[in-house]
């Protein structure tokens, strides 16, 4: 059930990290109420939350001061969903032509990443339609999260998926089987203006059996641009920004590229899975015009499009 009563603060920043500076700023407020069917919003701003959005959003900015180059926006949001409070901080960086979504704990880390795969230029092409592919850094999560959590978001209906494979969804409102078709639990929603809708919290990918072993010629998936999901067709779209065409102890960087199958096609790709749970940098997950931060995880993951 949504709770009656929401509040948000939400300050909203882009940022030069070569420069220091900040190219913009917004601070935007508001309160919905919601009575049966209805739901009044107005523009109301709670003070208590703009102090804890403004806090968090001074923490952020010097946790950022440690970055050299690049660019960033910032998302930080002080909620009040009934009598809970909740903060949140999203911050997408943009180096070279590459970008990652992450959180203030992981921005280091996830930044060290981001510099050592720009560092690589793309000099290959390669088709993902013929050769083996894995899904590197819990990439396979954002895969998944097109495939069956969308699908699950939709009410369709679940497929065969292989017995190895475990995918939930995880929110402080319980979990959420996607493989099984169940709809996430929690309702989510992007500003006070928008329509509370089940949408997906972290994406968890996981092996119930063994592993399974690469092929020595393989398509290796390091940063996924974004993705989709055509609910008519059931059609998932994945634009991939960096990989690596590995053909034994030989690598190089492939040019950016696209697959798409349907989620069907995606299920009967799925081969098995090697090494621990990952966690992705992040996805934010854009439906009926509302962006969500999502939480990826999933270990390796082998695919074999035919």
């Amino acid at each position: 059930m949504t709770p009656e009563r929401f509040s948000i603060v939400t300050r909203d920043e882009v940022w030069s990290l070569d420069r220091r500076a900040a190219l913009e700023s917004r601070l935007l407020h508001g309160t919905a109420h919601q009575r049966g069917n209805a739901i009044d919003a107005r523009d109301d701003c709670d003070d208590e939350l703009r102090e804890a959005c403004e806090a968090e959003s001074d923490r952020v900015r010097e946790a950022l001061t440690h970055l050299p180059e690049g660019r960033a926006r910032v998302v930080v949001s002080a909620r009040r969903s009934g009598e809970a409070i909740s903060l949140s901080a999203t911050i997408s960086i943009t180096l070279v032509d590459l970008s990652i979504v992450t959180v203030a704990p992981h921005l280091a880390s996830d930044y060290e990443m981001l510099v050592e795969v720009s560092s690589v230029r793309p000099e290959a092409t390669a088709d993902a339609r013929t050769l083996p592919v894995v899904w590197r850094h819990g990439a396979a999560a954002v895969l998944l999260h097109e495939a069956a959590g969308h699908a699950a978001e939709h009410g369709h209906a679940p497929l065969n998926w292989p017995e190895w494979l475990t995918t939930v969804d995880e929110s402080d409102d319980g979990s959420a089987d996607l493989l099984a078709g169940e709809p996430p639990r929690a309702f989510r929603r992007q500003s006070f203006s928008d329509v509370p809708l089940r949408r997906m919290t972290n994406v968890v990918a996981g092996n119930r059996f063994g592993e399974v072993a690469l092929p020595p010629r393989r398509i290796e998936i390091l940063l996924v641009a974004g993705g989709r999901y055509e609910p008519l067709t059931e059609l998932v779209t994945l634009s991939i920004s960096a990989a690596d065409l590995v053909d034994g102890d030989r690598s190089v960087r492939l040019r950016p590229f696209s697959i798409t199958r349907s989620r069907s096609e995606v299920a009967a790709s799925l081969r098995g899975a090697v090494g621990g749970v990952r966690r992705y940098p992040g996805v934010i997950c854009s439906r009926e015009g509302q962006e969500l931060f999502v939480g990826s995880y999933a270990p390796d993951v082998l695919t074999e499009f035919r």
